[in-house]
Parts: C-alpha cells; sequence; structure tokens
C-alpha cells in the first residue's frame, strides 16, 4: 500500500495535495510541524476541522501528528522564515522513518523567489535524507510551478475551502483579511473566478 507523509498546515495549498493523495490510493499521514509562532494554534484547529471532514470521505487518512521544531519568524512586511522548509522536511522525515514511510509531500508551488522553494532545493534535501537515512526518501513536490489559482480550480468541488486557513495574524480566530497570506488567498480565488468562501474579518 503506497504511503505519504504530508506536511500539513490546513492551507489550501497542503489541503489540496491532501485529497491529491488521498484519491490516489495513498494512506495519508498529516503531519503538523509547530515552530513557536503565534498563529499556530488557530491553524491547528482549523486543521482538525478540515479533518474531521476528510475522514468521513477518506477511511485512509490517518490522524494528524503535530511534532515540535523549532524556526525564525518572518520579518515585519515579509513571510520568508529562514531555513523554513529545511526544517519543515527533516522533521516530518524522522516521523516518516519511524512509521516505514519513504514518501513526504510537500505542496510548495515555487512562487515565492526564496532559496529553499525551488525543485532544486528539494533535490538536495532529498538527497541528503536518503543518504543519512540509508534508504531512499522521496520528497515529492507535485504542485511545484502551479499558480495558486489552478490549484484551487482543480479541487474546489473536491474540497471545502471554507475549512482551509491561511492567515499571519487570526483574529479570534478567523482570517484577519489584511495579511499577504490573506491577499494572497484572495487573489488566488480571484484569478481562478470562483466565489471565495474564507470569512475574513476585514
Amino acid at each position: 500500500m503506497k504511503k505519504v507523509a504530508l506536511l500539513f498546515s490546513a492551507g489550501v495549498e497542503s489541503s489540496s495535495l491532501a485529497v491529491h493523495y488521498l484519491e490516489g490510493g495513498y494512506i495519508v499521514l498529516p503531519v503538523y510541524v509547530k515552530c513557536g509562532f503565534p498563529w499556530e494554534k488557530v491553524e491547528i484547529r482549523w486543521g482538525e476541522r478540515l479533518w474531521v471532514f476528510l475522514k468521513k470521505k477518506y477511511r485512509r487518512l490517518l490522524p494528524i501528528r503535530i511534532l515540535p521544531a523549532r524556526g525564525i519568524g518572518p520579518e515585519a512586511n515579509s513571510v520568508e522564515m529562514p531555513l523554513r522548509n529545511l526544517i519543515l522536511v527533516s522533521t516530518v522525515a524522522l516521523e516518516a522513518l519511524r512509521r516505514s514511510i519513504d514518501r513526504i509531500g510537500i505542496g510548495s508551488l515555487g512562487m515565492y523567489p526564496f532559496p529553499d522553494n525551488n525543485r532544486e532545493f528539494f533535490d538536495d534535501v532529498e538527497r541528503l535524507l536518503s543518504r543519512g537515512a540509508r534508504i531512499r526518501l522521496e520528497v515529492d513536490t507535485p504542485f511545484m510551478g502551479l499558480e495558486k489559482e489552478e490549484v484551487i480550480k482543480h479541487y474546489y468541488t473536491k474540497l471545502p475551502y471554507r475549512l482551509t486557513f491561511s492567515c499571519m495574524r487570526p483574529i479570534k480566530g478567523m482570517h484577519c483579511g489584511r495579511c499577504e497570506k490573506c491577499m494572497e488567498r484572495k487573489e488566488g480565488f480571484r484569478k481562478a473566478g470562483l466565489p471565495d468562501p474564507t470569512r475574513y474579518l476585514s
């Protein structure tokens, strides 16, 4: 049986990627990596709500694993977090090894010009992880090179985007509507030409 350890944050891409793997016949282990950022408690709550919805449809969805890690937050007016993807992938890789899973899924689009947000970087990480683990560990990026609106269009009828969450400054557990993540989200639905089901507080 095919298995994948999925980097899961309840955002548009990681949630869509969960459906991608589940429909592809995979057993999916969603992994949330906590790095101590202020929005994480809210993300986890949204992720748990979405998990309940998906579990009713997909029996191969395993319980969410929440793993601790350390990270450096973004500077003001930026979404870049130094070594973010390396921290995430290596943390999930350890859990994957414990569970005899040899594929790690990450929903990166490559839309940001960060040094750790392109296929070349993930190829390097894949080689290092495989070398250190003594087995082939695949770092899979099925959405790399796509635009957010392309992902939204493809999964709009398959996934309740109203249950997804992507906000860096949540207010009362909801999308603020003003941070860069919220603006990207709004733009994605606008470019997709589809109604945005998100509730924004501003």
